[in-house]
């Protein structure tokens, strides 16, 4: 089973690719192409937009019980004359977009026409949990709007501090166990088992 669809060949003469980053809010689904200006519709309907504001940093891999982290910024200089852009999102709050996904794909191209005309769906690759948002100023007009993410599986190097009960059975895997109710708690014994 290839990564790549059926019709693509990656060893190709002419061949070519897009990275795509869809960001899940309350307001919807919305597409993004990292350092590069312009618009791109996928198959799909999903118009991505592009800018060189807007950077991404390197997808860390899971290494040493670390949970890959990275982060999705828009630096841009605030227009005096404009809407305060960032009052505005930190109006919507970090609860906005933390704990829902951002998604990073993969467009395959076989031809220049495919910019504007996309045959080949993109290809999900990276999902990551938006986690933080951040704010900085530089001067008096450049502005920094930062989304920070991690995996889902943050935090699984250290212990989880979960007993086997009923409870914590639930709160790991989401289902409760009812067989945990008959686990003994505590190792006190009022006679020994054994002579």
């Amino acid at each position: 089973m290839s990564f790549f669809p059926a019709g693509f060949d990656p060893r190709a003469d002419v061949v070519g690719a897009l990275d795509l980053v869809q960001i899940d809010t309350p307001d919807g689904v919305f597409g993004f192409l990292c350092g590069v200006d312009g618009t791109f519709t996928a198959t799909d309907g999903v118009t991505y937009v592009g800018s060189s504001l807007v950077s991404c940093s390197e997808i860390e891999s899971a290494i040493q019980g670390t949970a890959p982290a990275g982060e999705i910024g828009l630096t841009f200089f605030q227009d005096p004359d404009a809407p305060d852009l960032v009052q505005e999102v930190r109006t919507l709050g970090v609860d906005y977009v933390r704990g829902r996904m951002i998604t990073f794909l993969f467009q395959p191209l076989r031809s220049f026409d495919e910019f504007h005309a996309p045959a080949l769906p993109p290809i999900p690759w990276a999902r990551r949990t938006m986690t933080r948002l951040t704010f900085s100023a530089s001067g008096p007009l450049e502005r920094r709007i930062t989304v920070g993410f991690e995996t889902p599986f943050a935090g699984r190097n250290t212990a989880p501090n979960l007993f086997y009960t009923t409870e914590d059975h639930a709160k790991l895997v989401g289902a409760a166990n009812p067989s945990l109710q008959f686990m003994p708690r505590d190792n006190y014994q009022e006679q020994k088992l054994f002579g």
